[in-house]
């Protein structure tokens, strides 16, 4: 985020490039920013939520019950509208952007969580496929959360997710999948290039991009 847009409303997250793993910062920060989120990321040419849900359609059913893990304003809803019939719930941090999500009406159900904390409150084998877009910047311990969206898909459903290349590496992504795999947690499907994750901002461009990963649950 630029210096412009970067008013301090926590002392842990001032900068959307820094991130924090703060729950208390990250829900006031998109609270915050709520009202213009869309507008800004679509001056930003945002395009993560399209080019996720293009890897996750070919792998669901219609009438797939899909789980938007992070879901803020509603953005993957958006991307899905016109890809087929499917049941999409959402959950996140954010009180005012799921009070967006939901004016959006892409969504049959939004919960309140932090997603720090696991397990998620969702039944095992619930949904056929969950998506986690943009998030993992803000989640300290990426790998219980995505072990948990594994207990909440259904064997042989999907599960596709976005890491930033800086965090990519910071994180050991590549030992991560590699490890889930050893566990029998799921199948790695594919790992895309890099590709242009805000490249209309300024302190992303080219230096910043984004990994999607889409992976089949054991």
């Amino acid at each position: 985020m630029s210096s412009a847009d970067d008013t301090a409303v926590s002392p842990s997250l001032t900068s959307l490039k820094d991130g924090s793993t703060d729950s208390g910062a990250v829900e006031t920060y998109y609270d915050d920013w709520a009202g213009t989120y869309d507008d800004t990321l679509a001056s930003w040419d945002y395009q993560a939520p399209r080019d996720a849900v293009d890897q996750l359609v070919p792998h669901l059913a219609e009438g797939a019950r899909v789980l938007d893990v992070g879901c803020g304003t509603g953005l993957v809803a958006d991307a899905v509208l016109g890809r087929g019939r499917y049941r999409l719930d959402g959950m996140d941090i954010s009180a005012a952007s799921l009070a967006l999500a939901e004016k959006r009406g892409g969504y049959g159900h939004l919960v309140r969580h932090d997603l720090q904390i696991v397990p998620l409150p969702i039944a095992d084998d619930a949904y056929d496929a969950a998506a986690c877009v943009g998030v993992l910047t803000y989640i300290e311990a990426p790998e219980a959360l995505l072990s948990d969206m594994c207990r909440v898909v259904r064997p042989g459903g999907t599960l596709c997710f976005t890491q930033r290349t800086d965090r990519w590496e910071e994180k050991g992504f590549d030992a991560l999948l590699e490890r889930m795999e050893q566990q029998g947690l799921w199948t790695v499907l594919t790992v895309s290039e890099p590709k242009p994750y805000l490249p209309s901002n300024s302190d992303y461009g080219e230096s910043i991009k984004v990994i999607h990963v889409t992976c089949r649950v054991r």
